[in-house]
């Protein structure tokens, strides 16, 4: 249930709805054990109204496993976090991290890719081979812009 007294409700039911849309898609990507041999994903989207300076966990806007959590043998929930941290800190997409800058890169950073920045959001994702995370991120991004633009439009 939404609380309206939260100035981020509207953001945060936006990405839920999105969150709703892109499960089927995950669930189809997820049952192909070449993409995921787990069956599994994470993700963690951050606030796009927080300030970069603002820590991590707190700007953390809402987190979603899909798959059977309970099942999985590695710590997805934990690489997504890891991955989006970089990614916060550096305020940039994993990939053009990796690429176009690795004297930022810290001796304890992940260098995996799957985290993404697109306009004002930024969303990890762990669970799948590093260029689905990437993918599903991105299309995730994709998602919570066409949701926040339609609840603009409409009001709500």
């Amino acid at each position: 249930m939404r609380d309206d007294a939260d100035p981020r409700a509207s953001t945060i039911d936006a990405v839920l709805r999105s969150f709703d849309a892109l499960a089927p898609m995950l669930g189809r990507l997820l049952a192909d054990a070449a993409i995921s041999g787990e069956h599994a994903m994470h993700l963690v989207v951050m606030d796009p109204d927080s300030d970069p300076s603002t820590p991590f966990d707190d700007a953390i806007l809402v987190e979603r496993s899909f798959g059977d959590a309970a099942s999985w043998q590695a710590d997805y929930a934990g690489y997504a976090r890891a991955k989006t941290r970089l990614a916060w800190r550096e305020q940039v997409s994993l990939r053009t991290l990796f690429a176009q800058h690795p004297e930022r890169l810290r001796d304890d950073d992940i260098r995996v890719e799957g985290a993404v920045r697109s306009g004002r959001w930024i969303v990890g994702a762990s669970g799948a081979q590093a260029w689905y995370d990437h993918a599903i991120a991105t299309s995730a991004i994709a998602l919570f812009d066409a949701a926040t633009e339609q609840a603009e439009k409409s009001g709500s």
